[in-house]
């Protein structure tokens, strides 16, 4: 069975993109005073989940070599807070940022279901006897 060569997470280099923009926007929203929600409790909590996004969004990309039960924690995690921020930023009526959310979304499901695996297996059906002889 021939070798096959990890490929670029688009999904997950997306996401993170995505979510650096979303916490310009969310700082934005948080200290200019002519928007009429700054410094309201909302958008301290839009700021602190889409600075958890950030993170969340910096370990998938970077950090490969991780146990498969803990990027599966952590694409879980970001699911959360990508429905979780979008349904603040909703209820702030932040639409640029909502629409960042939904935008996520779309690239959390390129990563979880279109990005390559970060496994060693060349194929989904091969067996890890088989990714280990080849």
């Amino acid at each position: 069975m021939a070798k096959h060569s990890r490929g670029v997470a688009y999904g997950a280099w997306l996401l993170l993109a995505i979510s650096i923009v979303a916490l310009i926007v969310a700082a934005i929203n948080t200290f200019n005073v002519g928007n009429g929600i700054a410094y309201t409790p909302g958008t301290y909590l839009v700021l602190f989940s889409t600075a958890m996004l950030v993170i969340g969004s910096l370990l998938i990309t970077f950090v490969r070599s991780m146990p498969r039960w803990l990027s599966g924690l952590i694409a879980f995690l970001l699911l959360i807070d990508l429905l979780g921020t979008g349904l603040a930023s909703y209820l702030l009526e932040a639409t640029i940022l909502v629409w960042l959310m939904v935008a996520g979304l779309v690239a959390w499901l390129i990563h979880v279901f279109a990005d390559p695996a970060s496994g060693k297996r060349s194929h989904p059906t091969a067996t890890n006897r088989e990714a280990m002889t080849s």
